[in-house]
């Protein structure tokens, strides 16, 4: 059995561009790198990368990612935050983010649940860049069930740290709208 090397710890966000990566100095391309947060979703949680622990398939245009892998994903520090981090553990959840073509402009989200993928015709997550988006700025990000003809709610992904890791527009709208700080599952040492 596998042992976890991870805890949780609490950070700040008003310096979240210093641990948490942006992905510069990586293969992912530079469209998706950044530090990205998700505008009105109603879970539990606020900020992502796409490049801390993730992996990049160039030819099939897939980005892997785990939430509960270290620095991955902020959640808010309350109890559901923490719930959400162990849902997500327990359950192996991978995100397998498939882009429609190299334009990186329209992608689905196809969640794995231990280690067994989602059907896309019950459910899907969609993450398409807004008509305005440039350079990744903006993504809708839609929740979609049986055959895409059911809308599940969703959100708006705004790139608050851009790939060299300075502060967007958004960052300040972002400190607005999330607790001072958040949750953050880190490598331990051991």
């Amino acid at each position: 059995m596998n042992q976890d090397h991870t805890t949780i710890e609490e950070r700040r966000f008003d310096d979240i561009q210093t641990w948490m990566s942006t992905g510069q100095g990586t293969n992912l391309p530079e469209v998706l790198q950044g530090i990205y947060f998700m505008d009105g979703n109603n879970l539990a949680e606020d900020c992502l990368t796409l490049s801390a622990c993730t992996s990049w398939n160039s030819e099939t245009l897939t980005l892997s990612i785990r939430p509960s892998d270290p620095l991955q994903w902020t959640f808010e520090p309350s109890n559901e935050g923490r719930k959400l981090i162990q849902v997500l553990k327990s359950s192996r959840t991978l995100l397998n983010i498939r882009f429609q073509d190299n334009t990186f402009r329209k992608a689905d989200v196809i969640p794995s649940f231990y280690g067994i993928q989602m059907p896309t015709w019950i459910f899907v997550l969609e993450m398409n860049q807004t008509e305005d988006s440039v350079d990744g700025m903006t993504w809708n990000r839609n929740n979609r069930g049986f055959f895409r003809l059911i809308p599940l709610g969703g959100y708006i992904l705004r790139k608050i740290i851009d790939k060299n890791g300075q502060k967007t527009p958004a960052f300040d709208n972002m400190l607005a709208k999330v607790l001072e700080t958040c949750i953050v599952v880190t490598q331990t040492n051991d």
